[in-house]
């Protein structure tokens, strides 16, 4: 599982606070034994890659497939929680500023999110 993970170049992937680079350890972690540990990965996730000032940051299209292989691993809570994270990013997809490969990762995603088509309205 992640595989790929250390192939990304994080340090040039950007998320709200600068380059990435606790983004790997942070999905990592969401493989955790310990629920505490689960839930302060996805805590962090939340507050690196969901930019609350309205745009979809590098970060955000760098996770989502990992964050889509790791989801039907996860326990109810922390997986209810992810997909909620996920579609919040996503509804900044027509955000002035969206980075330009979250589009076509949001939709290649939607399979795994049990969504039919790309758009944020969609259940997950």
């Amino acid at each position: 599982m992640l595989e790929g993970l250390d192939d990304v170049a994080w340090h040039s992937v950007d998320h709200a606070y600068g380059p990435a680079l606790d983004t790997p350890g942070h999905l990592r972690a969401l493989l955790s034994d310990d629920p505490e540990v689960v839930d302060r990965a996805i805590t962090d996730l939340d507050e690196t890659i969901h930019e609350e000032g309205g745009f979809v940051c590098p970060a955000a299209t760098a996770v989502l497939p990992f964050l889509v292989e790791v989801l039907p691993s996860l326990a109810p809570r922390p997986r209810a929680r992810l997909v909620d994270l996920l579609h919040r990013i996503a509804e900044w997809g027509d955000a002035e500023q969206v980075d330009p490969g979250w589009h076509a990762a949001w939709a290649e995603a939607g399979p795994a999110l049990g969504r039919s088509s790309p758009g944020p309205e969609s259940p997950a």
